[in-house]
């Protein structure tokens, strides 16, 4: 309670106390300020004649300061005059109650505000979490590195779908789709992209909406010479409409055909090889075996596959195997070279020379490659002809030798590689595709200018959430305000700012300082090459008022004249101008709030007008 006179505030006091109340008592506008900084109460009863600082000032002060500005104020005065109560609801009050009051008025007043400013609060914290949910949406959308898009169907008479419109795309389908347009939301997908009946995928679409089944495929994409890819598409039904999780996997389909071919060559050369060549898993079962076992052995490849090479083992070698084995399993990516005899499909004993490395490090997922060849000749040799003792050793040891250097020399660069696709293994989880390098980029590098996209989206999400009533403006008071904001854009561009003699509007005031000041910014910002020039005026047509503001700058293409109120409407690159493209939809959504429309006369180097309308107050 505010009153200079200490009667008023004793009545006044006793009675709120007694039915209830917490009462902090002040005498003046000064003690006033600091005791609702201090104590934050729910509601402030204010008496408009006092001495030093009236009530009007008071309240003013309450609405620019942060931590007061959102406390109603209920005026309680002797003065009854129109205009005095104009003024008090200009300043920020809310309600004009006027002595000598009724006690249960006073209190019935009293109870409502407080219950509206508890709703309002309410009102807010609950806006607040919305937009939390919002963003969190956003941001995971917006994270995801396949594309998300959502659509919904376009229906003829007949109930026949016809087409469809999107109603969502996350940053990945926009930089994936950016060559068809900048802004897709509300456009028909077959204007933008018809090549989708051709295809088969707008069928698709259909057939999802229609029955309801989910569709994943894997789909081939050629929107025209310069873009063509392969895409993994899912498409799932939502509303009367779908939801389309795509991901670009050319780099995964080049990989496949690469690997192919690979495992082409690599058939061609083993099925030539005079040599046996085996893989075989940890368990030593044999998962691929060269046709090169039917001459060695007498065996075809497929009767091979699963087995285990220990089953048709000579016994006398099975010990010095499974050492061998035991040995390559602690030492993987190190060759070694065995002598051993498997039994041949005839029965007889066949000596074998193979090299065999253990390619990874886990036995569990190992695997063992073993190149393998006939030496039961040399061996028959070694028992007839001695003289041959010393050149078959000496060639048993340089073909140790070089399976000890290529071991060496392929163990470090194996190393390399089982490091860097493990760690490209952890990372990506198997979603690695060659682009991704231009999308970390990307992302990396758009932080800054998506936090200011963030900011500017919730700039404009607020203006239709405003709840401040609209209250009489002079729009002169709300010109100043605009260009103070601005000060320092204005003295950088040297630019000239005026007005004419603006009126007095209905209207939600900071909301016009924000139309003015956006209006004016661009000006400056989009300058030409002479000294800014900016000039505001207003004229009288009908019920509404007809503002404009002119400058000199480089003006606006007809053919952009309506786009450019959209949201994310940009003519320019952020090389050449910075911003977001959300500023002049702001301005649009705020006259759009007053009942008012904007609209732009330009063309390029001539400058530009913006004019808006804004209804008369009554």
């Amino acid at each position: 309670m505010v009153d200079d006179q200490p009667i008023n505030l004793r009545f006044l006091s006793n009675l709120l106390s007694s039915h209830g109340y917490q009462v902090y008592r002040a005498i003046s506008g000064q003690l006033a300020l600091n005791a609702a900084i201090a104590y934050a109460p729910d509601l402030i009863l204010l008496d408009i004649r006092m001495p030093e600082m009236d009530g009007y000032e008071v309240c003013q002060r309450l609405k620019k300061i942060p931590e007061t500005a959102q406390i109603p104020v209920i005026f309680l005065t002797v003065l009854d005059d129109i205009n005095d109560k104009i003024e008090a609801f200009r300043v920020g009050g809310l309600d004009y109650i006027t002595k000598p009051f009724q006690v249960e008025e006073i209190l019935a007043r009293i109870e409502k505000q407080i219950d509206l400013h508890k709703l309002q609060q309410q009102l807010k914290n609950q806006n607040v979490q919305l937009q939390q949910s919002q963003l969190l949406l956003a941001s995971v959308l917006n994270s995801s590195l396949d594309g998300v898009v959502a659509f919904s169907a376009v229906r003829n008479s007949q109930g026949n779908i016809v087409d469809f419109k999107w109603i969502l795309l996350n940053r990945a389908a926009e930089k994936m789709l950016s060559m068809v347009s900048p802004n897709l939301i509300g456009k028909y997908l077959l204007e933008q992209i018809p090549q989708v009946c051709k295809n088969g995928l707008f069928d698709v679409y259909v057939s999802v909406v229609e029955t309801g089944e989910t569709v994943e495929r894997e789909f081939y994409y050629e929107h025209n010479r310069k873009f063509s890819a392969w895409l993994h598409i899912v498409a799932v039904k939502l509303n009367d409409g779908l939801a389309v999780t795509f991901r670009d996997i050319s780099g995964r389909k080049r990989s496949e055909a690469a690997l192919r071919a690979s495992e082409a060559r690599f058939l061609a050369l083993t099925q030539v090889s005079s040599d046996m060549i085996t893989l075989a898993d940890a368990n030593c079962h044999v998962i691929y075996q060269s046709s090169a076992v039917e001459r060695v052995l007498g065996y075809s490849p497929a009767e091979f596959m699963g087995k285990m090479p220990l089953q048709v083992l000579h016994p006398d070698d099975l010990a010095s195997q499974k050492e061998a084995i035991a040995w390559m399993r602690a030492n993987p990516g190190i060759s070694k070279l065995m002598e051993y005899r498997l039994r041949h499909k005839n029965g007889n004993w066949v000596w074998l020379e193979g090299v065999a490395t253990n390619w990874l490090e886990d036995a569990d997922i190992g695997a063992f490659v073993v190149l393998t060849r006939d030496i039961s000749e040399r061996k028959q040799a070694e028992i007839t002809l001695t003289r041959y003792a010393q050149e078959l050793s000496r060639s048993n040891a340089e073909l140790q030798q070089f399976a000890y250097i290529a071991s060496h020399d392929l163990q470090a660069p194996l190393g390399t590689i089982s490091g860097y696709a493990k760690l490209l293994e952890r990372r990506c989880q198997d979603k690695f595709d060659p682009q991704t390098y231009k999308f970390i980029s990307n992302i990396m590098s758009s932080c800054t200018r998506m936090q200011n996209l963030i900011d500017d989206l919730l700039e404009y999400s607020r203006i239709g959430r405003s709840q401040k009533p609209f209250a009489l403006s002079d729009c002169n008071l709300v010109f100043e305000e605009a260009c103070a904001n601005l000060e320092w854009a204005i003295r950088k561009n040297q630019a000239i700012v005026s007005r004419a003699d603006l009126p007095m509007v209905v209207a939600d005031s900071s909301q016009l300082v924000q139309l003015f000041q956006n209006l004016i910014g661009n000006a400056i910002k989009y300058r030409g090459g002479d000294r800014p020039m900016v000039h505001v005026s207003v004229s009288r047509q009908g019920d509404n008022w007809l503002f404009s503001v002119e400058d000199n700058g480089i003006g606006i293409p007809e053919q952009y004249q309506e786009s450019i109120f959209q949201i994310f409407q940009r003519l320019h690159t952020q090389k050449e101008c910075s911003g977001t493209g959300i500023g002049l939809a702001i301005c649009k959504k705020i006259v759009d709030r007053h009942g008012g429309r904007i609209w732009v006369q330009s063309g390029p180097n001539r400058g530009a007008i913006f004019y808006f309308c804004l209804p008369v107050g009554e």
